[in-house]
């Protein structure tokens, strides 16, 4: 049998992913089962477990390619010089802008990772790049200035995540729920809370002191 160029094969494992993410939105992670994604995907199980094995290497697959697109936004934001603005800016993209499905994915895999250590090591893998990746971002910005010196990033960076989880719990059984009002909310108490101390003001030459 001839070989897939690389480019047919990527475009292969991004047709399984997305038929694996529709089923598992549509029935659950356990009631979806790998002939429902067979059809989804359109093709054969033979073709399919050659690249996914089984349902946990799909949420594998799954989380593996959120990431690389994560990566590429984290990046982006240690390049900035308002990251705050950068960070608000990614909390929409992902919270509001993105399908929802992907917010339901989300669920279904902390739901999972309670039943499942191979699913419960991979979230953890997911909530560390996360918080690390924050907490880089919100470095950068204690190095250019733009947050409180002092300020313990990676606390901030898991206080982030912990409103991430909310708000994608909410949209996840709240289809319309629109979290902008909350992202800004909660983004202002952040700059207020990292805000960088106020340069004293030096008195001019003849004031009183």
């Amino acid at each position: 049998m001839p070989r897939l160029a690389p480019q047919s094969r990527a475009d292969r494992r991004t047709r399984i992913l997305d038929a694996a993410k529709a089923c598992f939105v549509q029935h659950g992670f356990h009631s979806a089962s790998m002939q429902q994604i067979c059809a989804a995907a359109g093709m054969s199980a033979g073709n399919l477990y050659r690249y996914f094995p089984s349902k946990d290497a799909l949420i594998e697959g799954l989380c593996e390619r959120d990431l690389s697109g994560a990566a590429e936004g984290f990046a982006a934001a240690r390049r900035a010089h308002d990251v705050l603005g950068v960070l608000e800016a990614m909390l929409v993209e992902h919270l509001w802008e993105r399908p929802r499905a992907d917010l339901c994915i989300w669920t279904e895999t902390s739901a999972e990772a309670m039943r499942s250590d191979a699913i419960n090591r991979l979230n953890r893998h997911v909530y560390d790049f996360i918080t690390k990746s924050v907490a880089d971002v919100l470095a950068q910005g204690i190095a250019n200035g733009t947050v409180r010196k002092g300020a313990d990033a990676k606390a901030c960076a898991t206080v982030m995540q912990a409103f991430f989880d909310g708000i994608v719990q909410r949209r996840a059984v709240e289809p319309e729920f629109d979290p902008r009002r909350a992202i800004r909310s909660f983004m202002a108490l952040i700059r207020a809370s990292l805000a960088p101390a106020a340069t004293p003001r030096r008195p001019k030459n003849g004031a009183r002191k």
